[in-house]
């Protein structure tokens, strides 16, 4: 789903401008003899939205070229079409251009409903490991390149060998199947078991590609779901108003 972008022309004085300086500016999109002009209206992590009249003239996978005239300078840039809502387009924003600004978070974290298996640890000392006998569930709440947040159920025993810095030999259920380390960063008592928080130490390579596709994926559905939820409570707020 992602593909490697070609080049990026940046005209400016300086980098890391804060990629809010993007949101609202005048943004042209071009393809073959085809050039369509509108505003971007969202940028972070791998996804810009662009609003424009004629999104229906691209098609998803359509390569392109993106013009974005900011208050702090003028960006160009290659890109792919890699969804489409009426009225918008999202494109991918390369990595050359996420370079050049400063996020909240490096890697947006996306919410999901998936699954993994734990099958061993190693303690923060790294001196004791463990392989269990039959692997144990555990729910994903979130996801992000460099990390997820998961969910064990009521464990006592998990809970006294499971700390900060313990390593996870797991495995993620997405649709496909990504064996891989994690190191837990952080932990938190929930009423029914404990949530943790949790960086990747070891993916395979060949998983790479489709764990960025499936976040990537993620990432623009949930999108979608809170503009439209935001849309319509405007509408509803719009309407109350009037009519009062």
């Amino acid at each position: 789903m992602v593909s490697k972008q070609k080049s990026m022309k940046f005209y400016g004085s300086k980098e890391g401008y804060d990629a809010d300086v993007m949101i609202d500016s005048k943004a042209m999109l071009s393809k073959d003899d085809f050039v369509s002009t509108g505003v971007l209206t969202y940028a972070l992590g791998d996804i810009i939205e662009v609003e424009l009249p004629e999104y229906d003239v691209f098609a998803l996978g359509d390569k392109c070229k993106m013009t974005v005239y900011t208050p702090s300078g003028l960006f160009v840039m290659e890109t792919t079409i890699l969804a489409k809502d009426k009225g918008s387009v999202i494109v991918l924003n390369p990595p050359d251009n996420r370079r050049k600004f400063t996020e909240k978070r490096e890697f947006p974290r996306v919410d999901v409903k998936n699954e993994g298996l734990l099958f061993g640890f190693q303690d923060k000392s790294k001196k004791h490991e463990h392989q269990f006998e039959t692997p144990i569930r555990f729910s994903i709440r979130n996801i992000s390149v460099n990390g997820l947040g998961f969910k064990i159920e009521e464990n006592a025993m998990l809970e006294k060998i499971i700390q900060k810095h313990s390593q996870l030999e797991v495995e993620l259920i997405l649709g496909f199947l990504v064996p891989c380390t994690l190191e837990i960063v952080r932990e938190e008592k929930m009423n029914n078991g404990t949530y943790y928080g949790a960086r990747f130490i070891l993916i395979p390579d060949e998983k790479t590609n489709a764990l960025r596709g499936f976040i990537l994926k993620n990432q623009i559905e949930t999108y979608f779901v809170q503009k439209r939820e935001n849309e319509t409570k405007k509408a509803l707020e719009k309407k109350s108003a009037a009519i009062q």
